[in-house]
């Protein structure tokens, strides 16, 4: 299975015409073909409601997106496995962790109260190969994907809404109570790539081929 045709597409930034499409996606409906072609937002403009509204949609495409990679693992055991090097933690791990990030950045900044601290402290950290990481299974105790779906169902509407409500002016900057929503989005783009290379670890057997991320041509 091929995973790693959509990021040439999904990092094309700063233009006005999308960009030939390529063979793969010819037979895709017109919503999934759009959702495998993004643009990065700019931080200025003139238009704060027009920002908003791209904000929005870049954050469900890109969360769509990352669910749409997890969807090809075909059972809970792909979900709960440990690569077999062992140096990163079961995919259950990061398909929380993106939504989690959201939570606690906004948290950190008084802009949300918390959803579920138990998952924002278990999902908070993940491996970077230095001495203060825990891959000790002992010390997790993973909830199942349905219910990591469900969080990250009500993470989505908690962020969706405070896109709406957050003030805004432009151009944003660090200061920007919608700076933690951008970086959390470019979050979860990062682990879009990292997560397909974890899943191509994964035995065979444990992976679905689906219709959007068919083989390359």
């Amino acid at each position: 299975l091929q995973f790693l045709y959509f990021i040439a597409f999904s990092t094309k930034q700063h233009t006005h015409t999308h960009p030939t499409m390529p063979p793969a996606m010819m037979d895709m409906d017109e919503a999934e073909a759009h959702l495998r072609v993004t643009r990065t937002p700019l931080l200025t403009g003139t238009d704060v409601g027009a920002k908003r509204a791209e904000i929005k949609a870049y954050f469900h495409k890109t969360y769509d997106l990352f669910e749409k990679l997890y969807s090809v693992l075909r059972t809970e055991e792909a979900f709960q496995m440990k690569p077999l090097h062992k140096l990163r933690h079961p995919h259950i791990f990061y398909f929380g962790h993106t939504a989690a990030f959201f939570i606690n950045k906004l948290a950190m900044g008084n802009f949300t109260s918390r959803i579920n601290p138990l998952y924002e402290e278990m999902f908070a950290i993940g491996v970077d190969e230095m001495q203060w990481d825990d891959l000790s299974s002992a010390h997790y105790n993973f909830p199942s994907s349905a219910e990591v779906q469900k969080y990250r169902d009500e993470v989505r509407a908690r962020v969706d809404r405070y896109i709406d409500e957050c003030p805004l002016v432009l151009p944003i900057t660090w200061e920007s109570g919608m700076w933690p929503v951008l970086m959390g989005i470019e979050h979860e783009r990062i682990h879009l790539e990292t997560s397909t290379v974890l899943i191509r670890e994964l035995p065979l057997e444990l992976v679905r081929e689906t219709h959007f991320w068919r083989p390359c041509a």
